[in-house]
């Protein structure tokens, strides 16, 4: 585990780093990285709701569970993509 003075010194509250930090695993993620998984979610959730509209007629808990997942993956898309703007998820606690 790293002592506190060995930390990163960037502020990510004010800049937008494309590139990972070596010094600091707490941001030690690419910019691109999460915009690939925020991608990835997208569409998994995307394709979860439309498959769960061809189930309305025949069982109601599959489409349920399947739309519920979608919306859980558009919530991870947005996760992820909090990453860019330094969201709350990802920032430092005050």
């Amino acid at each position: 585990m790293k002592r506190k003075n060995q930390y990163s010194k960037r502020d990510y509250n004010n800049k937008i780093y494309w590139s990972g930090d070596k010094k600091d695993l707490r941001k030690s993620f690419p910019k691109w990285t999460m915009v690939a998984w925020a991608l990835i979610d997208f569409i998994v959730g995307t394709g979860l709701i439309w498959y769960s509209f061809s189930w309305t007629k025949t069982n109601i808990l599959i489409y349920y569970l399947l739309f519920i997942g979608g919306l859980f993956s558009f919530m991870m898309c947005y996760v992820h993509l909090s990453y860019l703007w330094g969201g709350k998820i990802w920032g430092p606690k005050k």
